[in-house]
């Protein structure tokens, strides 16, 4: 008797873990299918780094498959499913685990490559609705402007002072401090193109770092780049990630250790039945 309500115990608490599980995926995969849609570039894994739909569809897909495992394997006490949905967690977790190494072992290279793809990012600001609202929500968060510093908006076309542009020697509206982006013009030739020459020749930026004279950098936008801010939020709340990281790893040990429990529970149940047999 024991043995069949500890069962059910943890059938239904795997149950409840994988339903959530594969709702979320569920949600992830519609949203992003229909923005990669939207955009009419649902097989374009190019630009994955920089593209959230493309990042949410890889999210979801993995979300829903390993609960559908999980959830199936539980209701229907299906063993196969049950070490499908364990060894796929294993999976994610060693996954995790080695790109967490990686990442602090190679601290440098890892800054490269994100400092890389946030100037692609800039680059196709204007071409990618997700991609900027991502820029826009990531600048009025952090409160920052561009990847080192603001003037790295001029990677951008449309921002690049060369251009003749309404947006030419200016930055996006996100660059600007809390209570001017109500404006969305606000952040439009800010940039001193009249005291430095800005393009030579080939039509190439010539960097500066201050923008006009007559107006107050400290009230207008924010000068420090996202990754030099996003650094600074990583250090100080290194704790806190780190907390957040070690409840996402007790979650899935606790889901394999579910799994586990339920197949050797279902085996034993099966191997006594034929035993009365």
């Amino acid at each position: 008797m024991a043995l069949i309500v500890t069962r059910t115990f943890i059938k239904y608490s795997l149950f409840a873990f994988n339903i959530v599980f594969w709702l979320l995926g569920t949600v992830l995969l519609v949203i992003a299918i229909w923005s990669k849609t939207e955009k009419g570039n649902l097989m374009d894994f190019n630009s994955m780094a920089i593209d959230p739909a493309t990042v949410l569809l890889i999210v979801g897909a993995v979300m829903f498959w390993i609960g559908f495992f999980g959830w199936v394997g539980a209701l229907r006490e299906n063993v196969k499913f049950l070490q499908v949905f364990a060894t796929s967690l294993v999976i994610l977790f060693l996954g995790e685990a080695a790109v967490g190494i990686l990442a602090f072992v190679m601290k440098e290279k890892v800054r490269e490559v994100v400092e890389e793809h946030m100037f692609d990012a800039i680059k196709a600001y204007r071409d990618d609705s997700d991609l900027r609202d991502a820029v826009n929500v990531a600048q009025r968060t952090f409160k920052c402007c561009g990847v080192r510093n603001f003037t790295d908006w001029q990677e951008n076309v449309y921002f690049k002072c060369c251009n003749e542009g309404i947006e030419s020697c200016g930055v996006p509206y996100s660059c600007c401090k809390m209570d001017l982006q109500v404006n969305l013009f606000c952040g439009v030739k800010i940039m001193d193109y009249e005291t430095e020459e800005y393009c030579t020749n080939t039509n190439q930026y010539v960097p500066m770092n201050h923008i006009k004279r007559e107006v107050s950098s400290d009230e207008q936008i924010y000068q420090t780049g996202c990754l030099v801010t996003m650094e600074g939020w990583f250090n100080t709340n290194l704790y806190y990630i780190g907390g957040a990281a070690l409840g996402v790893a007790i979650v899935q040990i606790g889901g394999v250790w579910l799994a586990q429990s339920l197949t050797h529970k279902i085996k034993s149940v099966t191997a006594g039945y034929y035993h009365q047999k």
